[in-house]
């Protein structure tokens, strides 16, 4: 047990180090002319070269920010495998459950403006939303229990991480009466890619705009986040790998739509 966590805090204090060494000298010039910090990277990035090559790990892509600039970003190894093509700064990835966070932003950007209040019932904005309680004398679910993950839903709509077949937005709505909730409002915390899923049907139903539109022009655009998108095949998406087999092999995962449920887990974007 011991070699683990020695080679985790290795880890960790190579990354404090090089990143302490970047933000130390992020004001005053480029990161890349100083030869302290050359030598950070350099060093780290000999140490995770490594740890590829080790681990068999297809490729990766570390990035260093201080506040809101990003310092120093790098691609390891290969994005495809099978095709040779090097992992770089600008590959995409599936950003998986990150896409909550641009829900909630969603939501707050909606409540600033007036348009709802996060202790409105869900079913105020969703009149089609109902599911089995956990008590018949539960409150009613709010807007701030989906985003705080109190609201007692379920973590999942089906088991679309199995068979990779998630449910379309009229799927939900049809299937939300027979969900269970194992546990009453504020209960205790439950992480619900179901309560997120509602969240961004909130946000469609205000707006008046798709998840994914909304996204683009309130928050993207914006941002100028140019290589973010929603649920969209891209050629410069990282192929998915699963675990390293003891035949030194891993199972190639397929692009996969969240559809219905983008809101929590369909955002793609990049290191920059």
């Amino acid at each position: 047990m011991r070699v683990p966590k020695l080679k985790a805090i290795r880890a960790m204090f190579l990354v404090a180090l090089m990143t302490a060494a970047l933000s130390s000298h992020a004001a005053a010039q480029s990161p890349a002319s100083d030869p302290e910090v050359q030598a950070q990277i350099d060093l780290f990035s000999a140490w995770l070269e490594g740890q590829i090559e080790i681990r068999g790990l297809p490729g990766i892509v570390v990035g260093v920010v201080s506040g809101d600039e990003l310092l120093w970003a790098k691609g390891f190894g290969h994005a495809d495998i099978e095709a040779d093509r090097p992992m770089e700064t600008d590959t995409r990835f599936r950003m998986a459950s990150h896409s909550k966070l641009f829900t909630a932003t969603a939501i707050m950007q909606l409540r600033e403006q007036g348009r709802i209040r996060l202790d409105d019932p869900v079913s105020d904005y969703l009149p089609w939303f109902t599911f089995q309680g956990a008590a018949p004398d539960d409150p009613p679910l709010t807007i701030e229990h989906l985003l705080t993950h109190s609201s007692g839903l379920p973590r999942e709509a089906g088991p679309h991480w199995s068979d990779l077949d998630f449910p379309t937005a009229e799927e939900i709505r049809e299937l939300m009466p027979d969900r269970q909730a194992p546990f009453s409002p504020e209960v205790r915390w439950k992480y619900s890619n179901l309560a997120y899923t509602i969240a961004g049907m909130v946000v469609e139903e205000v707006s008046g705009m798709s998840w994914a539109e909304y996204l683009q022009a309130n928050i993207f655009d914006p941002l100028g986040m140019t290589a973010s998108s929603v649920d969209v095949p891209d050629a410069m998406m990282a192929t998915g790998y699963g675990n390293r087999m003891p035949d030194g092999s891993r199972q190639v995962f397929p692009f996969v739509d969240a559809r219905g449920m983008a809101a929590a887990t369909g955002l793609t974007s990049t290191v920059e």
